[in-house]
């Protein structure tokens, strides 16, 4: 095999340069040299002799491995044989043939093709016996996008037909992919957490979650493109719809969010949503304050050099009347029916940290479970 020029993996076709050297013995083509001249070699014409009728099993288009495109190159072509009756047919051409696609492991995928060469007449005495048990790349080019790591030849010997069969394994060079479309849609992910970090104020934030979301809309269409409709889906066709679906709901948060900002700003809290948000806020604001509270009491003070213990009797009352102006905050907050802007403004921000921390998980898992389906790749 000389080398692949393209491996179609939606529709299922692969073009290779192929090179035969097929061998068998002629037992009319014999001779003896010394009354010939000392002539131990001859070549004689395809069209003068016999050669073997073999066809490619698995062919798209040329059924028979020996392609002539004119009558030139027919006449052009010789078999070359010895006093011993051993002939020696060279055939090279372009042959494209089908190969079934397996993009579930995308874009570090492999997919197994072969060339079937058999005989073409059912009860035909010829039989393909292989000379080689692998495929010889010694002369062959090497492909930017695809290259053989796998590579076995066997064959099939029946009552009625011959068969052989060129096996290979195509494996994909995942660098370009990985750089060019792996990377950016990793990096777009993390970006998109990053609608929670604009103010709710701010017209930036849906002009934001909506680019990003045309944007993962554009690597689909690519994805698309690359990728044959076929089973089994591949996992990083699965990791970008999942990507899809959370900005949509990350753009469903930022609209929301803002309508809520406007709401707040308008002082228009009395549908029931809003309420138990500012609820939620506030309990967890007042739990927090509880616990820093705590800490704070358990704290030792230890006054540095130079401070009298009046210095530091001062430092606690006022430590303390702190103390007491927080209670006392936190009580009106309680008691007071009508929220103030700075509950407003929490209360936006504690939406926020939730988003931000529920979208982050999502997104950290979804990178380790699909790194450790690559990780374990058969």
């Amino acid at each position: 095999m000389s080398s692949i020029l393209d491996y179609n993996e939606v529709s299922g076709t692969l073009q290779v340069v192929t090179f035969y050297m097929l061998t068998w013995i002629d037992e009319i083509r014999r001779w003896n040299s010394s009354e010939y001249g000392n002539v131990t070699s001859i070549n004689l014409p395809i069209t003068n002799t016999w050669i073997p009728k073999i066809s490619v099993v698995n062919t798209v288009r040329h059924k028979s491995i020996f392609m002539y495109y004119n009558e030139m190159e027919i006449r052009k072509s010789y078999v070359s044989y010895n006093s011993s009756g051993f002939a020696v047919f060279q055939v090279s051409g372009v042959q494209e043939l089908s190969c079934s696609s397996n993009v579930k492991y995308f874009p570090i995928d492999s997919h197994a093709c072969s060339i079937q060469l058999g005989t073409t007449h059912v009860f035909d005495y010829t039989v393909l016996k292989p000379v080689m048990k692998t495929i010889d790349l010694t002369y062959g080019v090497s492909n930017p996008k695809w290259s053989i790591t796998e590579n076995f030849v066997e064959s099939d010997v029946s009552d009625y037909t011959s068969k052989v069969n060129f096996n290979i394994t195509l494996s994909r060079n995942p660098s370009f992919l990985f750089l060019n479309l792996v990377v950016p849609i990793v990096l777009l992910s993390f970006t998109n957490l990053l609608v929670f970090c604009i103010p709710a104020g701010s017209g930036e934030r849906g002009s934001l979650a909506f680019t990003i979301l045309l944007t993962f809309v554009v690597f689909i269409t690519l994805v698309t493109d690359i990728l044959p409709a076929c089973k089994p889906i591949s996992y990083f066709n699965i990791f970008l719809e999942v990507q899809l679906f959370c900005s949509v709901l990350i753009t469903f948060c930022a609209v929301w969010s803002i309508s809520l900002h406007h709401k707040f700003a308008a002082n228009d809290t009395q549908e029931i949503f809003p309420q138990l948000l500012l609820q939620m806020s506030c309990a967890y604001r007042n739990l927090c304050s509880k616990n820093q509270r705590k800490v704070d009491n358990k704290r030792i003070i230890v006054p540095p050099r130079g401070f009298t213990e009046e210095h530091c009797n001062d430092i606690c009352a006022d430590k303390k009347n702190h103390l007491q102006k927080e209670q006392e905050l936190h009580e009106d907050i309680r008691s007071d029916n009508k929220s103030t802007k700075d509950i407003h403004q929490y209360c936006l921000k504690f939406i926020d940290s939730i988003c931000f921390s529920l979208f982050l998980i999502i997104l950290c898992i979804q990178l380790i479970v699909h790194g450790i389906i690559f990780s374990y790749k058969p």
